[in-house]
């Protein structure tokens, strides 16, 4: 591998990772706590917004999340999918991405914020593609997924002009969990975990592959 090469696979391997489950949900949690608790006594009339965008946003991402495990399990156990998509589930890291890190930076920064955190998010996305884990189709969908969860609790958090912002702390921490961790975490194991329980369900062996999906080896199960 050239010089170039290996920068280019060095740069998507990390920005892939700030799409994990183990990096991103505990900085959800914290920005989801301080919209739902920091606004409160005298500031309760801005606050409410403020929780109800929290409850939104975890709302949201308990839907997506079940959407896209249960399209891999679908796939991985039963062998549901789209040889013409290319498509075997949803992308993970496509629908975290999107669905945290454009509402923390709206917390952080407002609709510049905002618009940071998609542009982040949609690089997640594509190298999803560019490192061979996923289709277009499984990361685009993922990506859509996560847009409307960061969609509906936006429409909320930032409805009113006085939206709460995120103290100088609170963007210094979330700047140092996303820039660090990265690269000092173990691999997730998220995927395993998603295989473990398809093989529980389906009582396969193993799982379904996409060599299988595309060259028309998985047939439907025969009628009872």
């Amino acid at each position: 591998m050239t010089e170039a090469g290996g920068i280019h696979a060095l740069f998507w391997a990390a920005v892939t990772r700030l799409g994990e489950a183990q990096i991103l949900l505990p900085a959800f949690l914290a920005g989801a706590c301080w919209l739902a608790f920091a606004w409160s006594g005298g500031e309760r009339a801005r606050g409410a917004p403020a929780r109800d965008a929290a409850w939104r946003w975890l709302a949201g991402l308990c839907a997506t999340t079940s959407v896209a495990t249960i399209s891999k399990i679908a796939f991985l156990g039963f062998g549901i999918g789209s040889a013409a998509l290319d498509f075997t589930g949803f992308s993970g890291h496509a629908m975290f991405s999107m669905s945290i890190l454009p509402v923390l930076g709206a917390v952080v920064g407002g609709r510049r914020g905002a618009a940071g955190g998609v542009s982040l998010a949609a690089l997640v996305t594509v190298s999803r593609v560019d490192l061979g884990a996923h289709s277009w189709s499984e990361a685009v969908g993922g990506m859509l997924l996560g847009a409307w969860a960061a969609w509906w609790t936006l429409s909320l958090h930032l409805k009113r002009p006085g939206a709460a912002r995120a103290p100088w702390w609170l963007p210094l921490l979330l700047l140092a969990w996303l820039t660090l961790l990265p690269w000092r975490a173990p691999p997730s194991r998220t995927h395993d975990a998603v295989v473990a329980v398809a093989l529980k369900l389906s009582g396969r062996s193993r799982p379904y592959t996409r060599f299988e999906l595309l060259a028309g080896l998985i047939r439907p199960p025969p009628s009872p």
